[in-house]
């Protein structure tokens, strides 16, 4: 490959990965959660439990920092752990994409304020479900890969997205997936098979197991 093109390539694959906000925290562990890189007072506090697999990187909106955005959080895990869905709905679609790899979509009910929610699992080794399934909390979705341009490491990638009922997402500051756990905001919730959790309004459990936890329904 010539030089010139060589270098456009890396350069390329270097604008990608900056502008997908995807980043390593440490190996696997538990119960840890990357600083923030924006500014502390616009932060929601996390309540990681310990047991939780820990977050290499938190969600960025474009707004609110000179950093590449990052609609979402990174969740370190070894390739092959089971992917959760996150509440009760219907699978909305099933993708593969040059950038994050092979993705599911899942679409829930409504929050407080009317709004839809929906679930994003990116960089998946194997989906389990297929468009217009319905799904159940805690149901095992997926495993977890690397797959897609940015998924250079073992994790899950995952998202929250508000939409009216048009299907266009609203109030991007509102995106934040620490908003919308069973426990309470940045209170991060581990799914649980012998746990009741409450249908409606939506909220969300950890979309991996966590450590001791029986999740298997």
């Amino acid at each position: 490959m010539p030089v010139l093109t060589m270098r456009i390539s890396f350069m390329a694959l270097f604008i990608i990965l900056a502008t997908s906000g995807c980043g390593i925290y440490e190996k696997y562990g538990y119960g840890r959660v990357a600083q923030s890189k924006l500014d502390q007072a616009s932060v929601t506090p996390i309540q990681l439990p310990v047991v939780a697999p820990s977050i290499s990187q938190r969600y960025r909106p474009s707004f609110a920092s000179s950093q590449a955005e990052h609609r979402g959080f990174d969740i370190l895990v070894p390739s092959r752990t089971p992917v959760l869905a996150a509440a009760d709905g219907e699978v909305s679609k099933v993708a593969l994409s040059f950038l994050f790899g092979n993705q599911l979509i899942l679409n829930h009910g409504r929050t407080d304020a009317g709004y839809r929610i929906q679930t994003r699992y990116f960089h998946l080794d194997e989906q389990l479900v297929k468009a217009g399934e319905n799904v159940r909390r805690g149901q095992l979705i997926g495993y977890s890969g690397v797959t897609g341009l940015a998924g250079l490491y073992p994790h899950l990638h995952f998202e929250v997205h508000q939409l009216n009922d048009d299907d266009i997402p609203v109030a991007i500051r509102d995106l934040d997936p620490q908003l919308f756990w069973v426990d309470g905001k940045g209170r991060i919730t581990c799914y649980k098979s012998t746990r009741d959790f409450a249908p409606v309004p939506v909220s969300l459990s950890y979309p991996v197991p966590c450590r001791d936890l029986t999740w298997q329904q």
